[in-house]
């Protein structure tokens, strides 16, 4: 292929997903790719640390359950950033447990996707957080709703 024509084929973002409900995980994966993301799954917080560890220069972008057995996703939140302190990253839950959605922002959380909610509405604030510049990946990177 051309370098012309690389350099006008879109990239596609890369996103972690992690989720203890395979089904769950099924629709994100299909949505999602549909909207251009390559995707990587994780069935817990340990799985996506690994695969984090395995594909972070490719990841631009993360997205957690909140409630998962082993590591929760503010947990494994916490793992992430000591891998990438600025790791992008969104939560969605449908039970959001012992936290609450100001406390997840603020631990670094871009936003919060409350269960169910459009696929649409996620690929694009995924997107838009994927596309801002400022993730160094040499190591040192509101609440929507809506239905998945």
């Amino acid at each position: 292929m051309p370098l012309q024509a690389l350099l006008a084929t879109p990239r596609k973002y890369g996103l972690l997903v992690a989720d203890d409900e395979g089904e769950v995980r099924d629709v994100l994966n299909d949505g999602l790719q549909r909207e251009g993301f390559s995707v990587w799954l994780a069935a817990d917080g340990q799985e996506a640390l690994d695969l984090y560890r395995n594909h972070c220069e490719t990841i631009d972008v993360v997205l957690l359950d909140v409630c998962m057995p082993s590591l929760d996703g503010p947990q494994t939140l916490a793992a992430l950033q000591e891998i990438t302190p600025q790791v992008r990253c969104c939560f969605m839950s449908g039970y959001l447990g012992s936290y609450t959605a100001e406390q997840l922002r603020d631990l670094g959380a871009a936003t919060v996707f409350a269960k169910p909610f459009r696929l649409a509405e996620v690929a694009h604030v995924l997107g838009e957080l994927a596309n801002r510049p400022g993730v160094d990946w040499e190591r040192g990177a509101e609440e929507e709703s809506g239905a998945v």
